[in-house]
């Protein structure tokens, strides 16, 4: 089997941060994995009040979603990732509901703190960069960029909830035999939670990529188009102080950011309202992968001008 044709199964093991991508993949997939019984008794005790057509009709389709939630933490890609960062939310809904539903308290314990972990795993950033890096091509490898700030505290969280709440209100009312709100609620829910779905899977296609050429910024949020600065083009990649006068390219993502200075002015397209975009030449700029460190680190294992 080659492995090039399978991103995802390669890799540098000895790569900066690969042995913590690893690891917390490992535990999401192990955590996953133990759901059913972590959380399953507190499901069908919340579930056993129900009719018998209803109650096997959600336990059918709770059994389906986490076969696929646990197919996605075995396939990394980007994909896979915004399917399970909407999971992890899910199941953190679905054991708060059977906690409350059910009057066993170590049932209702282990549920939530196995929603818990399952949440804390799936938005970990070793697990994203995992994920993100799967899609990766040769010898390059991926790093997530941070989400700005608005959607971290806002939008992020509100498109979930509507993604959530989409695919699941109007089903839930059809096993409650409510068919005019249940069909209306479901074709309406479909259209909402798809659009969110698309939402968030563009911040899971935001990334920086280091490749034998130099440095990569594919981000859509900042970008018309994906720029790549080559290797003899690099002046220094370093974290960015307080008083940096690159132009920041991160979003008001929180936390610390990369300064990326180029020998010569660089041509960009930034992403323009309405289309309209226009080229500028910049000198330097900010971005804010996810783990900055591990990014410095893989750029100076592969020579490129850190300091």
């Amino acid at each position: 089997m080659a492995v090039d044709r399978f991103p995802f199964l390669s890799g540098d093991p000895a790569a900066p941060g690969r042995r913590a991508e690893l690891a917390d993949v490992w535990g999401l997939r192990s955590i996953w994995f133990l759901l059913p019984v972590l959380a399953g008794p507190a499901v069908a005790n919340a579930l056993h009040d129900l009719d018998a057509t209803p109650r096997s009709t959600a336990s059918a389709t709770l059994w389906v979603l986490w076969a696929i939630g646990l197919t996605a933490t075995l396939v990394p890609l980007p994909l896979t990732l915004t399917a399970l960062r909407l999971g992890g939310p899910a199941v953190a809904a679905l054991a708060a509901w059977s906690a409350e539903a059910t009057s066993n308290v170590v049932h209702a314990s282990f549920a939530l703190a196995a929603a818990v972990l399952v949440v804390l795993a799936t938005f970990a950033a070793p697990v994203a960069d995992r994920f993100v890096d799967g899609a990766s091509y040769g010898d390059e490898r991926r790093f997530l960029l941070r989400a700005p700030g608005p959607v971290v505290l806002v939008l992020g969280p509100s498109a979930t909830v509507v993604a959530i709440a989409g695919a699941t209100v109007g089903p839930i009312l059809l096993l409650d035999s409510r068919w005019v709100a249940g069909g209306v609620a479901t074709a309406l829910g479909a259209t909402l939670a798809a659009m969110a779905v698309r939402s968030l899977h563009r911040l899971a296609r935001r990334w920086i990529v280091l490749v034998p050429a130099g440095f990569v910024l594919h981000d859509h949020l900042a970008l018309a188009e994906p720029t790549l600065l080559q290797r003899a083009g690099l002046e220094h990649l370093r974290a960015a102080s307080s008083n940096t006068g690159a132009d920041d390219l991160t979003q008001h993502a929180r936390g610390l950011a990369i300064e990326i200075r180029c020998r010569r002015p660089h041509d960009i397209l930034p992403a323009g309202s309405r289309g309209e975009v226009e080229v500028r030449a910049i000198d330097a700029f900010l971005c804010s992968p996810a783990r900055p460190d591990v990014v410095l680190a893989e750029a100076a294992r592969r020579r490129l001008p850190v300091c």
